[in-house]
């Protein structure tokens, strides 16, 4: 999809809004899992998934025309590596995507703090073991090469399949899926079970972005990025030749 039309400012926005409102249902449905209706663990999980793979279909459906939606550093990383976005972009979009993370888990703080009583930031105590870290690298690596793949294609599922990636993800991997470096850094403020502690925080933010990098590195083997260079308009056919002259007769 083509996003040539829109400025830089508008993408930034877009990245922006979209990073922020993924972070805010992330956290919230966290939050209402265990926080308002005391959910065991796996039911919150359940609840982050549905959750999460619905708001990403919705978001990418939404702000692709805009921004393309990345919505994660390591997609951007990833689109970079193979060429479908340039360095400038990168610049651009990794910043506001990082500031919305942390906007988004601020206000789905501020929308519990009145109902459950928890803070609106607190550092988290969450653990993610060691092996964790290997699911995030394969999982962001997952995640990009279908997002890479369906660009390749001119694929209309580009939202579905980035949601259902997530969401499968996040009730079907060890780590529960951040796959995204701002959403491992702003889910270290939460004190609900989407939580995560600083330290291993750091470390998904490293694997997924490792995972990205890996994606853009295997795909721009496979399917390079086709090259506007050399590119011809396409030569009429003769029976296209005919009804041109036909009308101009």
């Amino acid at each position: 999809m083509s996003t040539r039309q829109f400025t830089s400012t508008q993408k930034r926005l877009a990245e922006f809004f979209g990073s922020a409102t993924l972070v805010f249902v992330i956290v919230s449905s966290g939050l209402l899992a265990d926080g308002m209706l005391e959910a065991s663990p796996s039911i919150g999980v359940l609840f982050i998934g549905l959750a999460t793979a619905g708001w990403l279909f919705v978001l990418v459906q939404m702000l692709g025309p805009i921004s393309g939606a990345h919505l994660n550093p390591a997609v951007t990383v990833a689109l970079l590596v193979t060429g479908d976005t340039d360095m400038k972009t990168a610049r651009q979009y990794v910043p506001v995507q990082f500031l919305g993370g942390l906007v988004g888990v601020g206000l789905a703080g501020l929308t519990f703090v009145s109902t459950i009583g928890w803070e609106v930031f607190a550092i988290s105590a969450v653990e993610r073991p060691a092996s964790t870290w290997l699911a995030e690298f394969l999982g962001t690596m997952l995640l990009a090469s279908a997002i890479i793949s369906l660009i390749r294609q001119d694929s209309e599922w580009i939202g579905l399949a980035v949601g259902f990636t997530v969401g499968m993800g996040i009730i079907g991997t060890a780590s529960t899926a951040f796959f995204n470096p701002q959403v491992a850094l702003a889910r270290v403020f939460t004190s609900g079970i989407a939580g995560i502690q600083p330290f291993d925080a750091v470390m998904f933010m490293v694997a997924s972005t490792f995972g990205g990098v890996a994606a853009g590195l295997m795909w721009r083997y496979l399917w390079p990025r086709p090259s506007l260079i050399g590119k011809q308009e396409p030569k009429p056919d003769d029976e296209s030749v005919l009804e041109e002259l036909a009308t101009e007769t």
